[in-house]
């Protein structure tokens, strides 16, 4: 692998494009290569486009994000913007009704309360205020909830 990748990175290409270049790796060697492809960006003359499942990576050095679930485009977002935008919502289960669960992509429901995914932190911040505490979500909470959102929406129609 890390001779591979050597060959590959070393004709200067202006656009890179990995599959998973981390699956399988080591904690240091992926932490290694993570940091070689950020020091690659910095200049700003290459662009390096690749998929993953390891959310942690993107978190570490991702400047774009696109969200493909179910062969679906969800969004593509400078990472920053996900950081503005979304947000993880906890609460008891008492503020919710028809209209505020629709705030939400995905809910997951206990007997202590409440925590969803909104996609409008400002519009829940609005409408909650206090009466909720408002969290960072990681880009895996964005993908976990949407797809609780879809299972919710199916059942809803079913």
């Amino acid at each position: 692998m890390k001779a591979s990748l050597t060959i590959a990175l070393s004709h200067h290409a202006e656009l890179i494009i990995m599959d998973e270049p981390t699956s399988g790796l080591d904690p240091i060697i992926r932490s290694e290569l993570l940091n070689i492809l950020h020091n690659l960006m910095q200049n700003g003359e290459r662009t390096i486009l690749f998929s993953t499942h390891i959310t942690t990576d993107l978190d570490r050095i991702a400047d774009y994000i696109t969200f493909i679930h179910n062969g679906q485009h969800i969004f593509t977002k400078e990472y920053y913007k996900i950081e503005e935008e979304f947000a993880i919502v906890k609460g008891g289960t008492n503020l919710l009704d028809r209209d505020t669960e629709q705030e939400f992509i995905g809910i997951h429901k206990t007997n202590h309360g409440f925590r969803a995914l909104t996609a409008n932190k400002q519009r829940t911040k609005n409408i909650f205020g206090d009466t909720v505490i408002i969290e960072k979500p990681t880009l895996e909470d964005i993908m976990l909830y949407t797809k609780k959102g879809e299972e919710r929406d199916a059942k809803s129609y079913s």
